[in-house]
């Protein structure tokens, strides 16, 4: 009995795995007759209304802005045959369901319109008409009668239009009338986005009579536009393939192209791009054809290095580029000479970073303060030189300088960089007959056209090692003596706009630990070691990079220049950079350093207020935290210095008034609100301070063309409030500091320091004792 049950059952398993397997072969059957059928439909409605799909995936939208950065995303559309629209919205576009139908909106100001890929025609619509569009959106035509499918998409006793009835419909809700598509190539765009250069002329081009080929030029075109990533770009900008004759070359040029011709006429040099297809635009190279060499070309603007800085064509006709009487491309002889120019270098914050960023547009430096401290900007001349292109030995690099007491500097390129982080080729250095011993890097600075700011090559500061920058004034070289490392060099501008009237040195002044470091805080609150290889050689150590000054004295002898001014009048909330204040009749002096504004970036914003600075007397008192507004005590009792605390929305912000004593080992602090409150004087009644206007121009203020207009309303602090101020105790720190308790963990920073305005306060003491 038991054995028939188990045969049974065993019999019962084997049926229902059969019924489960021709239930699966079943199903696939029919998946597979619906796509037959769907493919069918789908090659119908192909060839009869045009080259699309017919579920709509060929309708690609391409993102151009980026998602996430604030605002709606815009981009292109692409359709699979050939119909583009320059710019929509992600939001404000829709298709219908097979994707024959694209209709766009209003947004940003743009005209709705409709579009129809199978008859390649538009309508621009109205907002009523967009309304009336929407109600009837899923009856829209389809490719074919036979993908409508009208049989099951009834509702409401409607049906999906036919192109007849859709055509009527359109009489009657649309008043515009339909415009064809226009053929960009193999593109249809709506005639009222094609651009107008799609018809542009070829430029003329000038030449000897005596050149021994005659040039003229032909519209350039990709193989296709649909392929490229912003399509309309070859329409949007011209080239033009250059042709020998009716023989077209490799070269291609745009309209502004100028060809250079040797006095001969037997050699020319332009800027072009190669006329291959490529994905991607071609990066312009420097080309040059001759009788004897034929073409020549250099894709490089300079030899390949790992140094953080770029190298880039001088452009012709830039107003930023300092003034300059050689031209972008002159030939010498035989050889050809280009016109280059280095980039100026940024920090991420105006003073210090640990990034170096490239800009090869105009960046404004200071060329002066005010009296009250604000910054008079200017932009900072860039540095030029020029390449020596010898067509016999194409593969040779040399460079020239501006001219440096009278002759220019020339490197020859002897060594090719190290694949290592931070290297650099290393170059023979002449001036003239005289040869500079020793190899070199190819970026100076010509200051004042007397002196050449150089590199010697060698030594990697990016490794903690301690390069060499010397000083050449036509007759000898000078080292001049730094105590870190010198990553790059760049110019200060002039008031008079000339050449520079001293250099800047960008050096690593320390490291930092990479997770400890906060780019919104002051340098001065990070935990810094040395930059020596100890550390910058090590994984999580970056460099932290500061800004410093070096001229020459009256004497033509180069020195560092500290890092700080001196003044003699309270500072604008605004004021930028350390300061140095010394009251001789009091025999205090206070240091402020280590500003920032609230935007903590590398942008001057001249009426934004300083903070995050460090204010230190000459007997050792510290205040950190603070603005650069600071008023002297009336009786040698110290300082009041004004702090920021925080911002607010259309009422006055928060401020603290610090009064530092020094002698007390004391700070009084005071509340205050004020928009902008400007310290004016200290005396017998109480402290002086009125509202103050951000933009009021530094010069104006120094001309007194301010003090016209009718005088500020004072507002004052009296002597009375001074005794419900919040005290805080100064306790002593490290080498005769005296400190709160808060801001003791920053005293190793501020004794670092190298540009110290007086003698270290230990030091101090013990010469008094």
């Amino acid at each position: 009995m038991n054995l028939l049950l188990s045969s049974l059952a065993v019999v019962a398993f084997v049926v229902l795995v059969l019924l489960l397997l021709a239930l699966l072969v079943l199903m696939v059957y029919r998946r597979r007759r619906s796509n037959v059928s769907r493919n069918a439909v789908g090659q119908q409605a192909h060839g009869m209304g045009g080259h699309a799909g017919a579920d709509g995936k060929d309708v690609q939208f391409r993102m151009q802005g980026e998602r996430g950065a604030g605002g709606p995303v815009y981009g292109d559309v692409l359709c699979g045959d050939g119909v583009y629209l320059p710019k929509v919205w992600e939001s404000d576009y829709h298709t219908s369901f097979d994707g024959r139908w694209i209709r766009t909106g209003a947004y940003g100001g743009g005209t709705p319109c409709l579009i129809d890929r199978k008859s390649l025609r538009s309508w621009n619509l109205t907002t009523a008409e967009v309304s009336a569009l929407d109600s009837v959106h899923w009856r829209l035509p389809r490719w074919s009668e036979v993908s409508a499918n009208r049989q099951r998409q009834m509702e409401d006793g409607q049906q999906v239009f036919t192109d007849a009835a859709f055509d009527e419909w359109l009489k009657d809700n649309v008043e515009g009338a339909a415009q064809a598509l226009v053929a960009v190539r193999d593109l249809w765009v709506p005639a009222d986005q094609v651009p107008s250069e799609d018809g542009q002329q070829a430029p003329a081009l000038t030449q000897p009579d005596e050149t021994p080929v005659k040039l003229s030029m032909q519209r350039h075109w990709p193989a296709s536009l649909r392929t490229q990533r912003r399509p309309l770009e070859p329409v949007l900008r011209p080239r033009w393939k250059l042709l020998f004759g009716e023989t077209p070359q490799p070269w291609a040029v745009d309209e502004h192209t100028e060809l250079v011709w040797r006095e001969d006429g037997q050699a020319f040099a332009f800027y072009g791009t190669s006329a291959a297809e490529s994905e991607q635009m071609p990066d312009t190279a420097l080309i040059v054809w001759s009788a004897q060499h034929g073409w020549l070309h250099w894709d490089a603007p300079a030899p390949a290095d790992r140094k953080s800085w770029r190298i880039g064509i001088s452009v012709a006709g830039d107003a930023s580029v300092t003034k300059s009487v050689v031209p972008v491309l002159r030939w010498d002889g035989d050889t050809l000479l280009q016109r280059m120019e280095v980039d100026t270098p940024e920090l991420e914050r105006l003073h210090d970073g640990q990034q170096i960023h490239s800009a090869m547009d105009g960046v404004d430096g200071c060329v002066t303060h005010s009296r009250d401290g604000r910054v008079r900007l200017q932009k900072i001349p860039r540095t030029m030189f020029l390449w020596r292109r010898h067509l016999a030995k194409p593969e040779l690099w040399q460079a020239y300088s501006a001219p440096v007491a009278g002759k220019p500097l020339c490197w020859t390129l002897v060594k090719e960089a190290a694949d290592e982080t931070g290297a650099t080729p290393a170059y023979q250095l002449e001036w003239g007959e005289s040869r500079l011993s020793g190899l070199w890097e190819l970026e100076h600075v010509v200051v004042q056209g007397r002196w050449a700011v150089l590199l010697q090559h060698g030594a990697s500061p990016l490794r903690g090692e301690k390069n060499t920058v010397q000083i050449w004034d036509g007759a000898q070289l000078q080292t001049l003596s730094l105590p870190w490392p010198v990553a790059r060099l760049r110019p200060v501008p002039s008031s008079s706009g000339n050449t520079a009237p001293r250099v800047q040195l960008l050096a690593i002044a320390a490291c930092a630990a990479s997770n400890g470091s906060d780019p919104s805080t002051g340098l001065w609150r990070w935990h810094l070691q040395p930059p020596t290889a100890n550390f910058l050689g090590r994984a999580g150590w970056e460099a932290c990079y500061a800004v410093r000054d070096a001229a020459p004295d009256a004497l033509g002898h180069w020195h560092v220049q500290p890092g700080w001014r001196e003044v003699e009048q309270i500072q604008h909330p605004c004021a930028d950079g350390d300061y140095v204040w010394r009251q001789q009749k009091a025999g205090e002096v206070m240091w402020w350093f280590g500003g920032l504004h609230k935007e903590a970036n590398n942008q001057w914003s001249p009426d934004l207020p300083r903070g995050e600075g460090v204010a230190v007397t000459r007997h050792g008192a510290v205040l950190c935290g603070t603005g650069p507004s600071a008023c002297p005590h009336p009786g040698g009792e110290g300082w009041v210095v004004l702090e920021l605390v925080a911002r607010s929305e259309h009422e006055p912000h928060h401020w603290k008034l610090h009064w530092l004593q020094p002698a007390m080992h004391e700070v009084h602090t005071l509340a205050l609100r004020a928009y902008l409150p400007m310290l004016q004087s200290w005396d017998g009644v109480g402290l002086h301070w009125y509202e103050g206007e951000p933009t009021v121009d530094g010069a104006a203020a120094d001309t007194g063309a301010a003090s016209k207009a009718k005088g500020p309303e004072l507002q004052t602090v009296s002597w009375s409030q001074w005794i419900d101020a919040k005290v805080e105790v100064l306790y002593e720190g490290p080498e005769g500091l005296w400190m709160r308790k808060e801001d003791m963990r920053y005293a190793e920073n501020i004794l670092a320091r190298d540009d110290w305005p007086w003698k270290r306060i230990k030091t101090a003491a013990a010469a008094q004792i």
